[in-house]
């Protein structure tokens, strides 16, 4: 495989799959206010179709350049229609953003889209298509080598894994992504692809706006102060939670599919800016016209009660949440000097979560769907 020039920035025929999703959508304004032709697989089109234009028009994105295309990831050839693989047919660069994002999966809910889903994604779309580099969005805890040491993954043989340890301990959702990762890997070398794999922190809002889907973790966490619900913090005072605001994440991901330098590469995506948990809750809830808790619980004695199913639903917790909330920095040493070849500022912070109050209306925490 050769890397591949550096005019793809300005002709990518782009193919997005989890057009919907949080990342998705605003990835999809994100290119098509490049000047790039973008085609979105939705699972319910007529539905899916009015709420994504109705929203990229209330950002005042054309909708010019933009196809949306019926199909599922864990269906044979995807269930697209032949007319529409023929539209598809000069696609250059895929996006990989679906996912099945909750709580307390099972095992087999979560690699049927997670893993299964990818891979077949990915197949298909090479027997379809004219692909120069196909981009997955994973996390960043797969950059926490220690971690996943200590969880049984050895990352120059993955395949040796005990999955069905893993996922028992780690919970379905963050072991699906792991195992997708390697999965998207595998299978990109196979079909001898260029591939890139992004791994964002914690996404929070657009730092402008604050605009975050009600089943995000920061709506979450904004609703459960706004009600009061948060009387503990989930940690020590040196733990944070990486994050990075959805439209710096998007930027990035869109110049990462056109680097050369990031051909068979991974990058990581977070703020270099970071707030420990206790100055983070003081930040939101200052905007929910709030008091942020002040005691402490640590995650040890927090996992061994959110065993009991009961108390974690009075609590509107998961035990599944908890490895994401770190005390190690991450290092952002490689996106630096990308994002200064790129000219691409990193966002404000602290702006951001200041912006969260403006959440769209939330819903039942219950089995929260997440991106993590």
């Amino acid at each position: 495989m050769e890397n591949k020039d550096s005019n793809q920035q300005q002709t990518q025929i782009a193919f997005v799959a989890g057009a919907t999703g949080f990342i998705g959508r605003f990835l999809i304004a994100e290119l098509l206010q490049q000047g790039h032709q973008v085609f979105a697989l939705l699972r319910q089109k007529l539905k899916q179709q009015a709420e994504l234009e109705t929203w990229l028009i209330q950002r005042k994105v054309s909708l010019e350049k933009l196809t949306c295309i019926q199909g599922d990831v864990t269906q044979p050839d995807l269930a697209i229609s032949k007319s529409d693989w023929q539209k598809l047919s000069t696609v250059n660069t895929l996006y990989n953003g679906s996912a099945l994002f909750a709580w307390n999966l099972s095992m087999q809910q979560a690699r049927a889209v997670n893993v299964e889903g990818a891979v077949n994604l990915l197949r298909c779309m090479q027997q379809h298509c004219q692909l120069r580099r196909v981009v997955h969005v994973s996390g960043f805890m797969l950059t926490l080598e220690q971690h996943l040491q200590q969880i049984g993954i050895d990352s120059a043989s993955p395949e040796q894994s005990n999955w069905e340890q893993i996922y028992a301990r780690q919970g379905a959702y963050e072991a699906s992504k792991i195992e997708a990762h390697y999965a998207w890997i595998s299978q990109a070398k196979q079909l001898d692809l260029d591939w890139t794999i992004i791994h964002p922190a914690t996404v929070v809002g657009d730092a402008s706006t604050g605009e975050i889907p009600a089943n995000q973790p920061m709506a979450h966490m904004v609703d459960l102060l706004k009600r009061k619900k948060m009387s503990a913090i989930p940690a020590t005072p040196q733990h944070y939670l990486p994050l990075v605001t959805v439209d710096y994440l998007v930027r990035v991901i869109s110049h990462a599919a056109a680097e050369p330098s990031l051909a068979q590469r991974e990058l990581l995506v977070a703020h270099q800016q970071r707030f420990v948990l206790p100055e983070m809750l003081n930040i939101i809830a200052a905007q929910v016209q709030q008091k942020a808790p002040t005691q402490f619980v640590p995650l040890t004695v927090l996992r061994v009660i959110l065993r009991w199913k009961w108390l974690a639903q009075k609590l509107e917790m998961s035990a599944e949440m908890l490895d994401f909330i770190r005390t190690e920095p991450l290092n952002t040493s490689q996106l630096t000097q990308l994002t200064q070849k790129w000219d691409i500022q990193e966002t404000d912070l602290r702006k951001a979560l200041r912006s969260e109050e403006h959440t769209s209306e939330l819903q039942s925490p219950c089995n929260l769907v997440c991106r993590l």
